[in-house]
């Protein structure tokens, strides 16, 4: 068995960091493929969630379940989930125009997220759409806010309700394609419509293990 090295995965970090294009945007979609995971003990269960663009409605998703054997370790959560959840998505067999993912892309300690090293090593364009600041601090300019990591801008902050969602430049997007496209990726839920249905599908799947377990 394969030791996870925490320290290995830092380098691979930085050195990949310099593979993220944070410019463009598809400018014509058809298809937008959300990704997220939830977990029961060490079984990880991952969905891909395809749904067309605008109206955001589903049109197919799968789901991808293995044991998780690498330790969650804050800013390396890509090693712990990307696998399962690049999984998904070749299973899913429909290519993504873009990529909404559970987590941050470059506004991360080493400006590599997941949303970010998924998209690299898919080589699509993908934003972040995270819950929680990792690091940086927010501005205001021009009535919006953003989140600025060493200097640079790397998320456009959504606020919905009483809930704070962190967009991300992933790979392959800009800023100000985040900026306009950021109000037709939510359809009445605090979370983007693609990782809101992602997250939705994980967690009835996760009901149906825990509920076989009890068997």
């Amino acid at each position: 068995m394969t030791i996870f090295s925490a320290s290995r995965a830092v380098a691979l970090q930085k050195l990949l960091s310099n593979m993220v294009i944070k410019e463009g945007g598809p400018s014509n979609i058809k298809t937008i493929i959300g990704l997220d995971v939830s977990y029961v003990k060490s079984l990880g269960i991952a969905v891909a969630a395809a749904l067309t663009f605008p109206d955001m409605r589903l049109k197919e998703y799968v789901v991808v379940k293995g044991e998780v054997n690498i330790p969650y370790v804050p800013g390396l959560l890509a090693f712990r989930e990307a696998p399962l959840l690049i999984k998904a998505y070749e299973k899913l067999g429909i290519n993504a125009d873009l990529l909404v993912i559970d987590g941050h892309g470059i506004t991360h300690p080493r400006k590599f997220g997941i949303a970010s090293h998924i998209g690299v090593v898919l080589d699509l364009p993908s934003i972040g759409a995270a819950k929680k600041i990792l690091r940086g601090s927010i501005i205001r300019r021009n009535g919006n806010e953003y989140l600025v990591i060493d200097g640079e801008i790397g998320a456009v902050v959504a606020r919905i309700g009483k809930k704070t969602i962190y967009l991300s430049i992933g790979h392959k997007v800009s800023i100000n394609y985040i900026e306009n496209i950021m109000n037709k990726l939510f359809k009445g839920h605090y979370l983007p419509e693609p990782t809101y249905i992602a997250d939705h599908i994980t967690k009835k799947e996760r009901m149906k293990v825990v509920a076989g377990n009890k068997r």
